[in-house]
């Protein structure tokens, strides 16, 4: 199945920067044939309830860090619906048809930490096999609190390439495309002083991770 042209994004609210607007504008513009959808809280709920269920939405909503819950939503609304999901202070340098390909599947990439999966950007049809499987660990650690104060093996890089490495062990043969370190550059990781506007201070998960438990506690 090739990949769907919906841009997924989402944010705790949706009152965003003018510098945020900017640059959803920008990309917007440069990609007509792409429909946009933006989830805030609300509507993430309302869509785990009526694509995944009560359990699955429990899960969820048990999680404490926004970032863990950014993570979780990306995986989720991918596998249901397929597109390209960015995170709210990432962007697009251009038109996406300039590399992904009519049958394209998936696109994965490396972070600068070549151990790593980079998922701050995901480009997926629906129902792909690493996505199933990142959902099924991410669920399955949250059941068991596996990393109390760790977002990033909790739900997210970590956990995203602990999947695609299992998924291709049980099948290589799995379809998807490998490109260079950050997409290329077709993709931005960050843009400029976008933390400073949509994060209030002592809020970036890997400070809050210290003192804050990723999961809600009983």
């Amino acid at each position: 199945m090739s990949i769907p042209k919906i841009i997924h994004q989402t944010f705790k609210t949706s009152k965003l920067p003018l510098l945020t607007q900017w640059h959803i504008a920008r990309f917007r513009k440069k990609n007509p044939d792409y429909a946009y959808e933006f989830y805030d809280d609300q509507r993430i709920e309302a869509f785990l309830a009526q694509e995944y269920g009560a359990e699955v939405l429990s899960l969820y909503k048990k999680i404490n860090i926004g970032a863990a819950k950014a993570d979780f939503f990306r995986y989720a609304v991918l596998y249901k619906k397929g597109g390209i999901y960015v995170d709210i202070d990432s962007g697009i340098n251009g038109s996406l048809d300039q590399f992904i390909m009519p049958d394209d599947a998936a696109i994965i990439t490396k972070e600068g930490n070549p151990d790593l999966f980079a998922q701050w950007a995901l480009i997926y049809s629906p129902e792909h096999p690493f996505l199933k499987k990142t959902m099924e660990l991410v669920l399955e650690n949250i059941r068991q609190n596996k990393y109390p104060h760790d977002v990033h093996q909790m739900t997210g890089p970590t956990v995203y390439t602990k999947a695609i490495l299992e998924a291709l062990k049980d099948n290589p043969e799995i379809p998807h495309r490998i490109l260079g370190t950050d997409y290329n550059g077709y993709l931005k990781v960050k843009y400029k002083l976008g933390k400073f506007f949509l994060y209030e201070k002592g809020d970036h998960w890997k400070k809050k991770q210290l003192t804050t438990p990723v999961l809600k506690q009983e």
